[in-house]
Order: structure tokens, then sequence, then C-alpha cells
């Protein structure tokens, strides 16, 4: 559109240009005056000059119409600064330090002189848990510290999020700094722009207690296999007392282990072995004895659920080379007594070491993985006979790209079953740290049992510069970070499209996790591949209907939610099945009901349950004619996290307030608070520029205007008895 300057803060837009209107202007008023230069009867010079000039505006508001002239308004507004409050919420504000619980510091903060001085228009209130809600208007009772976790980077987003295009100055966050949920805050508050001053509740001084504060266990075992579960049990402020720390399965205790306190703070690592005797949902409860003194004995026991198949795995791995990633693999996998793997190795482009790969080999597979394989310049027989299993036994597929690899021949070969779309290829290498996304915490493969602080602690791997992004129906679990800066580039990619599962990773050298004996005595790639593997073999998704709840462990008072999928025999989505849940308590069951949001899609929630074990039973049927069922369990009110850490986290806070150009209070004297907001050099009216834009051509009254012109025209003249 050309633009055209009318004021300095008007300007017209017109779809064509401007010397085009002009000159067909011209010759609309030219043949006005063509058509009036003589008239019959004759007319006074005045009537015939108001006709002329009547069928020229006419013709030229027409033109004017045509050309669909737009008028661009631009205003400057002064925005005042704004500040966003944010009260932490969490179930951990219940804790009792030295200084009394710290719900009732959080209330003094709420009630002091600094925040009352904050209200007013230009500040705007938040309480956090595992999100951050907006509050029209706070006050005191707006607080109930019953979030199951804590997350500060979500608050401190979501602030961002509303407040940064209407002049977001600073942000004041209380909390005890321990997060339980999503990212370290540290890197978004850096992001945010503007200055958080952090103000710290709770003693950051260690308390009696005694907790369980880790178990690590595969969450897919197999019967009669035996299972070794890792427990981690920590005690501060204790000496030579003895705790008794056991592994139960309901009422059936498996393993009992006596382990004695020493003076300090100290974690002590106690080992169980689990043997399932049937198949089915197990769920397990690691639980250390109480002592006199604690802080809380909240954080005493930590339960989990096992899933328990009947077969052994058989796994086909083929690579295109032998490689320090093929021995990872065969070291990992080999050692699994639930996986009997064979290792097909290429040794030129077109042969193999003994044992070959053969057709009726990878049929009897119940997974492929493909490392370094097909090699550049290789033969592609073997990915041939790999894509015809997937096809025809929807056989799942491990994928490890490495810089040998044949991207060409693997994306093309695979076709729709290719989980990645390859934007560049480039053989150069970079070393790359590993980062899982937040959505896919939850994810099976990345449910290890490995911490999420733990990842930043792994060495980095090696990947080409090639570039991807997952295709439709992936999800990346994870993508790089390069020198503390992450990027969108996926590493691993999980996708689970019409029952056939691929998981891709595309960075590689894993053998430099299991050899950092620092981080998790090296076992990153042990937990990682068996995870993966038991994904992928998992066979519980091919049914018609799938049933679940978001988690297998709900806080008190939180509503639980269901998921669910519905497909017919041919495994398309349905979207309008009646799915209901029933859920079994112990006087008798709920019902629900579930709504469907689309593809096959549902979802819904019952509220109010009582703490303890619960089963369900779900259906699904259409026209009267049942789809399927599912059941299932899930546990509430037992543990929440937010009592695993309770000392308040002072240094990030301080952290926070010292990247970021804030300040960090103390909850006892918040003097100075106000006046340090308002000096922050963020806080300042803030100009800007508000445009709006009126489409003059879709205005009634111009084309009105144009009609008014030409009905007066024709009644001049037919009033002058004109022809």
């Amino acid at each position: 559109m050309t633009p055209i300057p009318i004021l300095a803060s008007f300007t017209l837009s017109l779809s064509q240009s401007v010397v085009l209107l002009i000159a067909l202007a011209l010759i609309a008023i030219g043949i006005s005056v063509w058509v009036y230069r003589k008239t019959v009867p004759e007319v006074t010079p005045f009537r015939r000059w108001t006709l002329t000039a009547l069928r020229a505006i006419g013709l030229m508001l027409l033109l004017f119409v045509l050309f669909e002239p737009v008028l661009n308004l631009e205003d400057t507004v002064t925005i005042e600064p704004k500040i966003a409050v944010v009260f932490d919420n969490s179930k951990s504000m219940t804790v009792e330090d030295q200084g009394g619980v710290r719900s009732g510091e959080m209330q003094r903060v709420a009630e002091s002189n600094a925040i009352e001085a904050l209200k007013g228009d230009g500040t705007r209130f938040y309480t956090m848990s595992g999100k951050a809600y907006p509050l029209q208007d706070f006050n005191v009772d707006s607080l109930d510290f019953t979030g199951p976790e804590t997350d500060i980077t979500a608050a401190l987003q979501k602030a961002h999020d509303d407040l940064n295009e209407d002049n977001l100055s600073a942000v004041v966050i209380a909390t005890d700094g321990s997060f339980t949920s999503g990212k370290n805050p540290l890197y978004t508050a850096e992001a945010l722009g503007v200055p958080v001053y952090t103000i710290g509740i709770g003693d950051s001084t260690a308390k009696r207690d005694v907790l369980v504060s880790r178990v690590l266990a595969n969450s897919i075992a197999y019967v009669e296999n035996t299972l070794p579960i890792e427990t981690t049990i920590r005690s501060v402020g204790y000496n030579g007392e003895t705790v008794t720390v056991t592994l139960t399965e309901g009422t059936n205790t498996i393993g009992r282990r006596e382990v004695t306190l020493r003076e300090g703070s100290n974690e002590y690592p106690v080992r169980f072995e689990y043997t399932p005797e049937s198949e089915g949902s197990k769920k397990l409860t690691v639980r250390v004895s109480s002592l006199d003194g604690e802080l809380t004995a909240k954080n005493n026991s930590r339960s989990f659920f096992i899933k328990v198949l009947k077969t052994k795995m058989q796994v086909a791995l083929v690579a295109g080379a032998p490689s320090a990633d093929v021995s990872v693999f065969r070291q990992v996998l080999g050692a699994d007594e639930n996986i009997e793997l064979t290792t097909y190795i290429q040794k030129t482009r077109s042969a193999w070491y003994d044992p070959q790969p053969t057709e009726k080999a990878l049929e009897d597979a119940d997974c492929i993985i493909l490392i370094g394989y097909p090699i550049i310049g290789g033969e592609t027989r073997i990915l041939n006979l790999v894509k015809a299993q997937v096809e025809k036994n929807r056989t799942p597929l491990f994928l490890l790209l490495s810089r040998q690899t044949n991207l060409g021949a693997l994306a093309s070969t695979l076709d729709t079953y290719f989980p990645l779309q390859v934007l560049q290829t480039r053989q150069n290498e970079t070393e790359v740290y590993v980062t899982p996304q937040d959505e896919a915490r939850m994810h099976p493969v990345l449910s290890t049992g490995i911490p999420y602080e733990v990842w930043s602690s792994l060495p980095p791997l090696v990947k080409t510069e090639s570039s991807f992004k997952p295709r439709a129906g992936a999800s990346a679990l994870a993508t790089m970070t390069i020198n503390t800066v992450q990027f969108n580039e996926p590493v691993l990619v999980a996708r689970n499209l019409n029952r056939r599962k691929v998981i891709a990773m595309t960075a590689y050298q894993l053998i430099r996790w299991q050899l950092a004996d620092d981080v998790l005595d090296g076992n990153v790639p042990e937990r990682l591949l068996s995870n993966a593997v038991r994904w992928l073999t998992a066979r519980d998704d091919e049914k018609q209907v799938r049933i679940r709840p978001v988690k297998e462990f709900f806080d008190s008072g939180e509503p639980i939610e269901f998921q669910g999928q519905v497909y017919d025999e041919s495994y398309q989505p349905v979207d309008n099945a009646s799915v209901e849940v029933r859920v079994q308590t112990g006087d008798g069951e709920r019902e629900l009901l579930l709504n469907a949001i689309g593809n096959g899609f549902y979802t819904g929630s019952i509220e109010q349950l009582n703490e303890g074990d619960y089963t369900f039973n779900a259906s699904a049927s259409l026209d009267g004619t049942e789809l399927g069922k599912d059941r299932g369990r899930f546990s509430v009110g037992e543990q929440n996290i937010e009592f695993i850490d309770t000392r308040m986290n002072a240094n990030l806070l301080r952290q926070i307030a010292q990247k970021t150009g804030g300040r960090y209070f103390s909850s006892n004297d918040l003097s100075g608070l106000p006046e340090a907001l308002r000096a922050a050099p963020q806080y300042e009216p803030e100009d800007t520029i508000i445009k709006s834009d009126i489409q003059l051509w879709n205005l009634i009254w111009l084309l009105g205007a144009a009609i008014l012109a030409f009905a007066i025209e024709w009644f001049l003249r037919k009033q002058s008895g004109m022809i």
C-alpha cells in the first residue's frame, strides 16, 4: 500500500498508486465538464457548473472507495510504570522455623507498610504455587498455602507476559526460594530485562530431620526378574541414632535395612531388590522411621508405581561400524536380564561381521536399534528390511544418528516413519549439552529417576552441525545447549504415530556420560537407554481405549485429572464417544464423564477425594456399542515434594536479585523496598505509540455521499427538463 502523509500522526494508505488515483480523478472531472459543456434545454451557468460539480464529486468518491483507502492513525500515550508482586502460596509455607511458621511470616510481609505502599493502579498481585494466579483485589485471605509445588520460573514468566507491554518496571517475589517444579528461575529472571526484588521467607539453616530424598528404579519390570531399587536417605542434626528403612508393597514388607546416622548433614544410600511374582501395576513405598524432634514427618516416605510385564524383550542392534556408542549399548542392554540383545555390525560397505542380519532375525525382534546405519556410501539392503518390519509388525525403532549416518537414505527409505525433518546436512561436529524439555519430564523415556539438576552436570555429547526439526506427531524430549545458550534444535525425539514408535537421538558418544563417575556413578546411559527400550516395546498404547490420570500421585485437595484417547477398530480417532470413568472409593464409587476436546482426546476431573489409594475402571462406547475398556490406579495425599528440602534458598534469592539489578530483603526488614523500586532506572513512564486503522472504503457514509451527489444531480436535471 502507498502511504500518503496527511498530518504528523495521520497517513492515508491506498491499494493502488496515488498517481493513478489523481489521473483518474482528473479524467472524471474532464468527463463531467465535457458532459455539461452544452445542455438541452439551456440552463443558467450556475446550474450547469453545479451539475458538473455533482457529477465530478460522485465519480471521484466512487474512485476513492475503489482504491480501498485506509486512514492510519498514530497517537502517543504515556504508560505509568507497573510492578508485579508475587507471594509463595505453596505448602512449604506451612513449615515451622525457629522464628515460627512461615505462613505467619508471609502474612506479616503481606500486611507490611512496604507492601501497602505499593498498592495502587501500578501494582499487580499474584499468588504462586505450580502456577501463578493474578488477583484483582489482594488481601491476606488470598493466601491459603495449599499449593502442591513451587514453580518460581512460571510465576516470573506470567508476570512478564501480563505486564511486559504495560511498562513492567520490576518484580517483587516473596518466597523461600525452594523451587520444586520448572527450570532454575535464575536464568528466567535474567531474561526478563527488569530488576527482581526478592524477599526471603524462612530460615536457611537446616533443621533436624530424617527423610527419603530420592528413589531410583525403572518404571517397568518383568515377572520373576530382580529389579534393583536405589534409595537415598538424608539426615540433618542427628548423631548416633538408628533408623529403619523399609520397602513395602501394600502390607507386605519386601526389605528392611538399619542405618546409623552420623553427625551433621549426611546422605545414606540404601539398596533394595524387588522380584515381582505377577504382572500388573505395583505400588511400592520406601519409608524411614521417625525420630523425636523432626521438622516434619511428611517426608519420611515416598511411593512409586512399577509396571510388571511378562516376557523378555528381543532387541536387534544394527550398526554401520564398530564404535564407542555400540559398546555402550551392548554393555547397558546386555547387562539387563530382561533383554536379549543381538548385535549386527557392518564390516565394509557390503560385508558384515558375524552374525549377519537376516530378515527372520529382524522379524523376531521386539525392537530394532540403528546406530550410525546406513553409512554414507554403504548399502541400504538391511534398511529396507527394517522398514518392512515397521510396516508389517509395527516394530519400534531407536535411531542414533552419527557423523557417518547417511541421513538422506535414512529419511527417504523410512519415509513417514522417520520422526525428523532434515533442514540441512553438515558433517562438522560440535559439543552440545543435553537439556530435557520441561513439558517432557513426565514422558516415560525421561522418567528415569535422574534428578532434573543432574542433566546440567553431565559432560557434553557430540553432534554434527546438521539441523533438524520434529515432524508432525513427534515430541522433542530434549534440546541442545551450547555455552549456556539453549537452542530449539532437538537432541532426543520420540514419536508414536499409528501405533508405530520411534526414538531418534541426534547426539552421540554416550560413553562420555558413562565415564562421568561423579554423576550417578556413570549410570545415566543405563537409566536412559533401558527406559527408552521399555517405552518402545510397551504395548499398552495399542488399545483402542486408553484412559489415565495425568499423574500417579496427587496432593490432598488437588483435582484428579484424567486424560483419554479413543480409537475405532481402524485406529482412527473417535470424537463423539461416551467415555465414563468409575473411581472405586471406600464407600462406593464416583462416576465421571470425560469431555471430548477433538482428535480422539478426552479430559475431565474429580475433586474432593480423601487421602488413600484408588483404582478406576473406564469404558468408552459409541451408539451403544462398546469400543473398549481401561483401568489403573493412583494415590492421593501420601507425599509432597514441598517437604523434601525445607531450607530457605537464600543464596538463590540473592543471586536472582544481584543478576537482575534488584535487591534482596529479609522478611524482618522491608524498609527501603518502595524507595528502591521507585529509584530503579526502569521505573519511568514510557511513551508508546498507539496505532489504529480506519477502513474508509468500508464506511457506509462514504458510499452514501456518492449516491447522494448522483441523486441531487438527477433531481436538478429533472427539474430543468433535461434528457
